[in-house]
């Protein structure tokens, strides 16, 4: 993971706002904030090397989900997580569907989003990766200090697949839940 990852937060609710960026600040994160739409929208022109975008789903000019629309394809490599006051499954599934890769509802805990946020980074990179060697592999889960549940690692050369399911059954809190051979080799992990 980059150490410092650039952060826009787009909430109508100042304090909200605030308080992210006063937390991921402190954590290391460069984080830009927006209370409407129209500056979210300008603020990632400005901004396409955003690496996470937490987006609220009700803003007082659009909607999350209009907006989501309209940024996903600039923003290709982008961790968005959209934030809603609802927990309305319909809305959820849209985000989704658009390109969103998590969500969280409010009120939430400021721990468990950064938490969310670094596996959804981690998965993001991990999937970028099309091919890995065992030991960048092993690096990316490393990296992580067991924070993240669920990973999927694709191979092309099968000695660095057994290489690499060789290392990980000597792990006592990883644990191999499904693995695929073909022309090329994936392997799902799961912490215990």
């Amino acid at each position: 993971m980059k150490s410092s990852l650039k952060l826009l937060v787009v909430d109508d609710n100042v304090e909200i706002t605030k308080l992210i960026t006063l937390y991921f600040s402190k954590n290391g994160y460069k984080v830009i904030a927006a209370n409407t739409g129209i500056d979210g929208f300008n603020k990632i022109k400005e901004n396409p090397d955003i690496d996470i975008l937490l987006l609220d789903i009700m803003l007082p000019d659009a909607t999350g989900l209009d907006i989501l629309e309209q940024i996903r394809e600039i923003l290709k490599n982008t961790v968005i997580i959209m934030v809603t006051g609802v927990n309305d499954l319909d809305t959820v599934v849209s985000a989704m569907k658009l390109g969103a890769d998590d969500y969280v509802v409010k009120p939430f805990r400021l721990s468990n989003l950064k938490e969310k946020i670094e596996n959804a980074v981690f998965k993001k990179e991990v999937s970028e990766k099309k091919y890995l060697t065992a030991s960048s592999a092993l690096e990316m889960i490393h990296s992580m200090n067991g924070k993240t549940t669920d990973f999927l690692f694709v191979f092309e050369d099968s000695e660095e697949f057994n290489r690499f399911v060789y290392e990980i059954k000597k792990m006592d809190k990883l644990e191999i839940k499904d693995m695929k051979i073909g022309n090329d080799y994936e392997v799902r992990v799961i912490m215990r």
